[in-house]
């Protein structure tokens, strides 16, 4: 049902000017000494009259927040409240390592000391009901959501918004910030981004005096150098966590798959291209001159494999390659590989507000603390991600472990190929629904034919 919201009074509008106004100087954000906007500025901003402007203004002056200054404006006047703010930050325990998340933190809160920020591990359900839930219990006020989270709670229109509006940094990647915008309104600013790509041991190329991969290889030309890359149960060419939300789709993706559902909404998965897609990934997967017999739990066991150079080949994301910065051998990356078309998943990483959230003011100023150009730089040069932010990501400055990757910046170069999971015209959750079919495929437990009517079933 959709949530019709009632029209905000001037009352209302004029109550929210001036409580962000008083936050923007409790938090610090607007300092002692600095001018605030003009009152037309306001009047635009909120939506107000130029009486009703003035009217909020005195409220502040009788406050003691700001003074006017006859014939120059108003500046602010109140120092910054001693209360601290205290901020419930959403997190994937991840990102603590791959972006050195708590000292980004510490230096907002060494520049906002009135603010502090607690982190929470933000477990995510894949139903809209269960992160209403999780949010409110852990009373989150702004979070970390990714692409497939941010579908989830954002997906259907008709329903109200569980994230509060923020305002488009013109300098982020358009393509990044189109895909967190719904109906026109951008709903998470984004952070990081990665495509997947292919990492590899160039050691081990050398080795065997083999050419390395490039933008040309198809996932045959990955199959005929990891064989002779493979030597037994000693080392295997190629391996990638299979059941990754970023690693299945992506044959269904690089065969044309598009999710259709009947007139009576039921999806038909009896589709050439989706099982020639499916049988593609498994036989890879079991191909045993290649690809070792061992089932991971997680992208973190492929990494670990790679680390001790028993596998030559791996499928990635930037951020996994935080893992090998101190490899005791020579590694770089490519493109990846494509099976009838060139088309890679992007993983993206937002920062989002809480609708619900009482610090609303001071939760936007630490999400723009985060894309500003200082952070997003520190983010470019201290670890392997690449930023949101184009100029950051960009950098012709010295950055510190990028160095060894001659092929850093190829996620230029191959923009055009960039996906999200949505081209493929099906939910997330109905994506994860298939993912723990597909299982009993994978393990040889169920034919395809018998595990595809059985997520029909499960989808309708």
């Amino acid at each position: 049902m959709k949530v019709i919201q009632a029209k905000s009074t001037p009352k209302l509008k004029l109550q929210r000017m001036v409580a962000t106004l008083r936050e923007e100087i409790d938090t610090g954000k607007r300092m002692p000494g600095e001018f605030i906007p003009s009152e037309l500025t306001l009047s635009e901003q909120f939506q107000l009259s130029r009486s009703s402007v003035r009217k909020g203004l005195e409220t502040l002056v009788a406050e003691g927040y700001i003074e006017k200054i006859e014939r120059i404006g108003t500046k602010v006047k109140k120092m910054p409240q001693t209360d601290t703010i205290n901020l419930i930050f959403g997190i994937y325990s991840s990102l603590l390592h791959e972006v050195d998340l708590q000292e980004l933190i510490d230096a907002f809160q060494d520049k906002y000391p009135n603010i502090r920020i607690q982190m929470v591990d933000h477990y995510f359900p894949n139903n809209r009901p269960a992160i209403i839930n999780h949010t409110q219990t852990k009373g989150i006020d702004v979070m970390i959501v990714n692409a497939y989270h941010f579908e989830t709670m954002e997906g259907n229109d008709d329903e109200e918004h569980l994230l509060e509006p923020l305002e488009p940094n013109g300098g982020i990647y358009p393509f990044l910030t189109e895909h967190f915008t719904k109906n026109g309104t951008l709903l998470a600013q984004p952070f990081i981004f990665s495509p997947v790509i292919l990492c590899y041991n160039k050691d081990h190329f050398r080795e065997l005096g083999l050419s390395e991969p490039d933008s040309s290889w198809t996932w045959e030309d990955v199959r005929k150098a990891g064989r002779l890359l493979s030597k037994g149960n000693d080392r295997y060419g190629l391996y990638f966590h299979v059941l990754s939300d970023n690693r299945w789709p992506l044959f269904l993706l690089q065969n044309g798959v598009v999710f259709h559902r009947n007139e009576q909404g039921k999806y038909e998965l009896d589709d050439p291209k989706i099982k020639e897609a499916l049988q593609y990934c498994m036989n890879l997967m079991n191909d045993r001159e290649l690809f070792p017999a061992y089932l991971s739990e997680g992208n973190t066991d492929v990494e670990a494999l790679f680390l001790k150079q028993k596998v030559s080949m791996i499928v990635v994301t930037y951020n996994s390659l935080n893992a090998f910065r101190d490899a005791p051998f020579a590694y770089d990356i490519a493109p990846l590989p494509y099976y009838r078309e060139p088309k890679t998943l992007l993983s993206l990483i937002g920062l989002a507000v809480n609708r619900e959230s009482k610090q609303q003011v001071a939760a936007k100023l630490f999400i723009d603390f985060l894309i500003s150009r200082d952070t997003q730089l520190s983010i470019r040069k201290n670890t392997m991600n690449i930023p949101a932010l184009k100029i950051a990501a960009e950098t012709n400055e010295e950055v510190t472990d990028a160095s060894r990757l001659s092929r850093f910046n190829l996620f230029r170069e191959i923009m055009p190929t960039y996906r999200f999971f949505t081209e493929l015209n099906i939910p997330f959750a109905s994506l994860s629904v298939m993912r723990d079919e597909l299982k009993f495929y994978w393990a040889g437990l169920d034919d395809l034919d018998t595990v595809l009517r059985r997520m029909e079933d499960k989808l309708s």
